[in-house]
């Protein structure tokens, strides 16, 4: 059950409506005015809730499930009980998302407040030469910078810092606790709560004369509809700009140094921290504890494992895994070998 006291959802969805949103005929036989109160797991879900089946380990829920009807595969519909009604569509989890969407709403100050009318609380502080967007909300304690641009729709959380001259487009959503700086962001930002961007990176010369910090005079150039995940760290650029594509995903506590630049669309999981002036193309998938030696270039669509250690550079649609990481069926086939070795010891 989901707790009202943070989201609210609409009373119910015909099966009419819900065919429309995801572009399909209704069933045959399928009374089309229908109501759908809910969306459910298998396990969970009663004769007015609808629910989805996206991966063959949960076919046993499937088998005893009671929804009204499941999104579901083509491949996988034979699977669906004879009290269900199927509901086939291409990708089943993209399909739940767009539902939910319709399903549910968070409950904060961004559905709550009139957008076509900015607001500033009284506790916020902002600078009179700072340029706030229509339908804008600043939140209680923000701080505002001289000759910031904050676009159209944009919600700026408790406590946040938003530095000189950074640039916000519209339609973006920052989090309480949230420092950025030496940046320009694109629309439909999501950046959530105690993220860090912008800051000067690890850089500096160690000599016999000590170490001396290099002043970093670059910075974040973040694209459109980007997500930026909890106390994450991006480093501002040194000479030239730290750079993240369109419709990048990056997981809560991912470092991204100095003069790093990410392609559009890429994913990259928690805890993974990437070394300054690394180039990732676009689609790639990194997964989390993933380390990354600076200045390599990693190819577009590459696919690097959970806890890598890549320490070259990698071509274009490589799948990789492993400390230091090599392609994923070597790895596979380094720890058999290491395997039946011990196995071969613990013999003798």
């Amino acid at each position: 059950m989901v707790d009202s006291s943070f989201y609210e959802k609409i009373d119910f969805v015909t099966i009419r409506d819900i065919c429309g949103i995801l572009s399909l005929e209704v069933p045959a036989g399928c009374p089309p005015d229908t109501e759908i109160r809910d969306i459910a797991r298998l396990d969970n879900a009663s004769g007015c809730d609808i629910t989805f089946f996206h991966n063959a380990i949960y076919s046993e829920e499937l088998s005893r499930t009671m929804a009204f009807a499941c999104l579901i595969s083509e491949k996988h519909a034979h699977l669906v009980p004879n009290n269900v009604i199927a509901l086939i569509v291409s990708d089943p989890y993209l399909a739940l998302g767009i539902l939910l969407k319709k399903f549910y709403s968070v409950k904060s100050v961004e559905f709550e407040h009139n957008r076509t009318e900015t607001f500033i609380s009284e506790k916020a502080s902002v600078s009179r030469t700072a340029v706030i967007g229509s339908g804008c909300y600043i939140s209680d304690f923000a701080f505002i910078d001289d000759d910031v641009t904050i676009g159209d729709r944009t919600f700026i959380g408790s406590s946040s810092s938003i530095l000189r001259g950074v640039e916000i487009g519209e339609d973006s959503y920052i989090e309480s606790n949230t420092t950025i700086s030496f940046s320009r962001i694109g629309r439909a930002a999501y950046i959530k709560a105690g993220a860090r961007i912008g800051q000067q990176g690890f850089g500096f010369h160690s000599g016999s004369t000590g170490v001396f910090d290099i002043i970093q005079l670059g910075r974040v150039i973040i694209g459109d509809n980007v997500q930026i995940g909890s106390n994450c760290t991006i480093d501002r650029g040194s000479m030239g700009d730290t750079i993240i594509g369109n419709d990048v995903r990056i997981d809560n506590m991912v470092h991204i140094a100095h003069n790093v630049e990410i392609g559009d669309r890429c994913v990259i999981a928690a805890q993974t921290g990437i070394s300054g002036s690394v180039t990732i193309g676009k689609g790639c998938i990194i997964g989390g504890q993933v380390g990354i030696a600076g200045h390599l270039k990693i190819g577009n669509r590459v696919s690097i494992a959970a806890q890598s250690g890549v320490m070259k550079s990698i071509e274009d649609d490589e799948r990789i895994a492993g400390s230091p990481a090599v392609r994923s069926v070597s790895w596979h086939r380094q720890n058999i070998c290491l395997k039946r070795i011990v196995e071969k010891r613990r013999s003798i």
